[in-house]
């Protein structure tokens, strides 16, 4: 197999699934394992690999039984702003889109590219990240809000992480996680840094049987919708794409620099969250209610963006989004 990439030859979707199922069963030596990601790398994963793998991660994943409205806001890192101070945007938008009437199951991990992960936020905030499965299911159907630990559904992980530290460069599994939500999801936020990365993943969607997912591409490469310009969105419903532009100036918020939206470790980003979630204005908490609404979307909450914004900065406002947030720490330490 690793002859034939190295040659540029690509897989089928079941020549994928077997070779990532053998990587994750730890059949595979830690130099087969880089090997085979910078063979793969280098000729560019195809749709049909993606989809591959993406079975083979599901097949090896613990999973979650969740509502089939049930969404996801997830970024697929990798943005070089998040090098320097992350803001966890996607997280802090979950609670948001959740204290509107969102019943969201966010799938995350501990930083690895930024400076905070969603689950270094959450333990920051207060939470026991350490749910096991029934629990989490038992948050979204109480509270209509759980994180799912990639970690602990992805336990097979193990196997490819030395490989990929040791690498230290971007691979295939960067955007397998997203991809790889424990609950299947099927409506979804998903971010991307990049524009080609954006538009494969939105062809994965395509074929993936998904409810509605908004594919973003932030201005300035985030992974995210943006308050720095316009972002692009592949809304994927059903078998139907279209393409537009998200200008956060139409919504009412401010452009601003890349630097205006702070950021930092987890416990700094756990003082950002509980500022936004006071309703205390500033380019976060527009951030925040810019993604929250495009979860609002996605969860058939809001019939556009602009009531998903209005709705979003109705729960911060109202202090609904802070009682969230706080029910859900109360939930986890229960």
């Amino acid at each position: 197999m690793l002859s034939g990439l190295i040659a540029g030859e690509a897989m089928n979707r079941d020549d994928a699934r077997f070779v990532v199922s053998s990587v994750l069963a730890g059949q595979a030596t830690e130099a087969q394992i880089g090997a085979f990601l910078i063979a793969l790398a280098s000729k560019g994963e195809t749709t049909e690999e993606l989809l591959g793998m993406r079975d083979a991660m599901f097949d090896a994943s613990t999973p979650l039984d969740l509502p089939v409205e049930a969404i996801d806001i997830v970024g697929v890192g990798g943005a070089p702003r998040r090098r320097v101070a992350a803001f966890n945007v996607s997280t802090i938008s979950s609670i948001v889109a959740s204290a509107a009437g969102a019943i969201v199951c966010k799938h995350g991990n501990r930083r690895a590219s930024s400076t905070s992960g969603s689950f270094d936020l959450l333990e920051a905030l207060g939470c026991n990240i350490e749910l096991a499965p029934d629990r989490i299911e038992a948050g979204v159907r109480e509270l209509g809000l759980g994180f799912a630990f990639a970690r602990a559904h992805h336990p097979s992980m193990r196997h490819v992480g030395p490989s990929r530290a040791q690498l230290g460069v971007p691979t295939v599994f960067n955007v397998l996680g997203p991809l790889s939500h424990p609950g299947r999801i099927r409506r979804q936020v998903l971010g991307v840094p990049d524009a080609a990365r954006a538009k494969q993943i939105a062809d994965v969607v395509a074929q993936a049987d998904a409810d509605l997912v908004w594919v973003v591409h932030g201005h300035e490469n985030l992974d995210e919708l943006a308050l720095t310009g316009p972002s692009n969105v592949t809304e994927i419903r059903g078998t139907e794409v279209r393409e537009f532009i998200v200008d956060p100036t139409d919504y009412g918020l401010a452009v601003v620099g890349t630097e205006d939206v702070l950021g930092g470790d987890a416990a700094v980003n756990a003082g950002l969250a509980r500022s936004v979630l006071a309703g205390e204005p500033s380019p976060n908490r527009d951030v925040v209610v810019l993604n929250a609404g495009a979860g609002l979307v996605v969860a058939g909450i809001a019939p556009d963006l602009g009531d998903g914004v209005s709705q979003a900065a109705a729960a911060i406002d109202d202090g609904r989004a802070s009682i969230k947030l706080d029910e859900f720490v109360a939930f986890t330490n229960a």
